[in-house]
């Protein structure tokens, strides 16, 4: 993990604090600090950063520098220390804190993946403005007892592990979305003969992580899990449900297929239509996950399917086009092959949206 700290070198008590940090912070990661702009811009663009640490507030300089930021693909953390507090934002409000609210000190806030605060009184207040309810607080151990420079480190450290444990799949390299792909067909098949590509190394533990934890938040760990066994794939034993994560506003867990339709059906081709159906109210109120297409998936592996009725039938309630979407979807996201689709995949404008909608489920 690496991190760097863009901090104000003529605030001593800054200063201070992000020297005691990264003092304290030992080998858990590698702390990198800049104060000046030009220097933040070099190291930004020298190497890959997993985090930047935005210290204070009312800096032009910190727009410029968390926008090279996000097109690294660097995630930011802001802590605000007590400045955006009423009796600061009122000081020569006019013309300078309002001004600079608007430019870019609202925009900081609310990009920030963390918000560390450092008492109670600072998370109502910026709770009040409503830019950002992802908070942490963590105790300043230079105006209080309660806390020391270690305890501050490992909790710093603790929020930064989240941040990065959060909507993993931003996150994933290239090859570890096509092995998770592979974990998936095979945990949903059962069998290691419908891989039929080469698998390819997952890089590193991190990668390893990013992996496990999505398939932990989006539900679909025993899937995976079970994929990873049946290719015998070499993979590190991590416990997911003690991994702490951010979640959207409004996060809803997904609700599987079967407990929202139920059982009490006919036939099949009923079953199929009342499951396209719902996922019809889950694309349009931009709910549909991943686990809802593992789920499908494994249903028309599973079941023999009247492909001829089900497709008039499909045209009837006007839901042919989307599930042509949906086949397409899972084609490319959980390996089903082409002879298990009911009608032809259709790769169009909103498929592409559909699918930014499902690895969007966990953007914050």
């Amino acid at each position: 993990m690496r991190i760097l700290h863009y901090y104000p070198k003529d605030d001593n008590m800054i200063a201070g604090y992000v020297n005691m940090l990264v003092d304290n912070m030992g080998l858990e990661a590698e702390n990198i600090t800049a104060s000046e702009e030009m220097e933040a811009k070099e190291k930004l663009q020298a190497t890959h950063y997993d985090i930047l640490h935005i210290h204070g507030c009312w800096r032009n300089s910190s727009s410029h520098i968390l926008k090279i930021a996000t097109k690294q693909g660097t995630r930011m953390v802001h802590s605000p220390y007590g400045q955006l507090e009423p009796w600061i934002l009122d000081e020569n409000y006019w013309k300078e804190k309002l001004p600079k609210r608007l430019l870019y000190q609202r925009h900081i806030v609310e990009s920030a993946y963390a918000v560390i605060i450092q008492g109670r009184m600072e998370e109502e207040c910026i709770r009040n403005l409503g830019w950002n309810q992802r908070m942490e607080i963590i105790r300043n151990p230079m105006i209080t007892h309660s806390i020391t420079p270690s305890e501050l480190a490992r909790k710093t450290y603790a929020v930064y592990r989240k941040v990065l444990d959060s909507n993993t799949i931003e996150l994933m390299s290239d090859n570890t979305l096509k092995m998770l792909r592979h974990f998936i067909k095979a945990g949903i098949t059962g069998d290691s003969r419908w891989i039929t590509d080469e698998l390819c190394a997952i890089s590193d533990q991190e990668q390893w992580r990013h992996l496990l934890c999505y398939a932990y938040q989006e539900q679909i760990e025993g899937i995976v899990n079970r994929g990873i066994r049946i290719l015998n794939y070499p993979a590190p034993d991590m416990d997911m449900s003690k991994v702490t994560w951010y979640k959207p506003n409004h996060y809803e867990p997904s609700k599987s297929i079967q407990d929202a339709i139920g059982l009490q059906f006919t036939s099949e081709n009923e079953r199929l239509l009342a499951t396209f159906k719902y996922l019809r109210k889950q694309i349009l109120r931009k709910r549909l996950t991943i686990s809802h297409l593992c789920e499908l998936d494994r249903e028309l592996r599973e079941h023999d399917i009247e492909e001829d009725h089900l497709s008039e039938t499909l045209k009837e309630e006007r839901l042919y086009k989307m599930t042509g979407r949906i086949m397409q979807l899972m084609e490319e996201l959980t390996g089903l092959n082409e002879g298990f689709t009911p009608i032809p995949p259709l790769n169009d404008r909103i498929t592409k949206q559909m699918k930014r909608q499902i690895k969007n489920h966990l953007k914050l």
